[in-house]
């Protein structure tokens, strides 16, 4: 009974202390797309971290995150890039194609936290 108590009190989930973000998905190969991010980043340079776009007032420019989606699986992102459109809770993803991000559309994801980007 005691260990119950214990685990109402104190597990709470994940997502219930994770801030919510709406997230979509965007793609450098498009016509009149610059192909550098707002930090500098060549969106087309694919190394150990994905990149992503933020609202600078709300996630740290250059910063990484650990993002859980829906399924359950986690990946880390960088906070590489802004857009008009993202504003307070909203990412938008970057995807090698126009094809993964169609295909992404829009979902609910948590911010787990800041980690240390990979080298």
């Amino acid at each position: 009974m005691i260990l119950l108590m214990f685990l109402m009190l104190f597990a709470a989930p994940v997502s219930a202390s994770s801030p919510v973000f709406e997230a979509t998905a965007y793609t450098a190969d498009c016509k009149g797309c610059s192909g550098v991010t707002a930090t500098g980043v060549p969106a087309n340079a694919w190394g150990p971290v994905k990149l992503m776009a933020v609202d600078p007032n709300v996630l740290k420019l250059g910063r990484c995150y650990t993002l859980r989606f829906a399924d359950g699986h986690t990946s880390v992102y960088k906070a590489a890039d802004t857009g008009g459109k993202i504003k307070g809770r909203r990412l938008d993803l970057l995807m090698r194609s126009k094809t993964s991000a169609v295909k992404f559309g829009r979902q609910r994801v948590s911010v787990v936290g800041g980690v240390n980007c990979p080298a």
